[in-house]
């Protein structure tokens, strides 16, 4: 299970991690818990392009990828 929070700053504490402790009580598998601030600044179009390129770089040379395309549609179809 793959699931991305965003909520406001004033939200984050310990009553959250109980709604995800009890979100998860019937797993046993482990959990990693990311925590990104998120500014409000937009970024430029260069910012943009030049992310999406060093992505497309990533990708292409197999950086960061975990699962093979076969994988991925057996995923994709549950």
């Amino acid at each position: 299970m793959d699931a991305i929070i965003k909520i406001p700053s004033s939200e984050f504490n310990e009553e959250l991690f109980k709604k995800i402790r009890a979100l998860l009580k019937d797993r046993n598998a482990d959990v990693t818990i990311a925590v990104h601030d998120l500014d409000d600044r937009k970024e430029s179009n260069e910012e943009y392009w030049n992310r999406v390129q060093k992505s497309i770089a990533d990708i292409e040379s197999g950086k960061g990828v975990t699962f093979t395309m076969t994988e991925l549609e057996e995923f994709i179809k549950g």
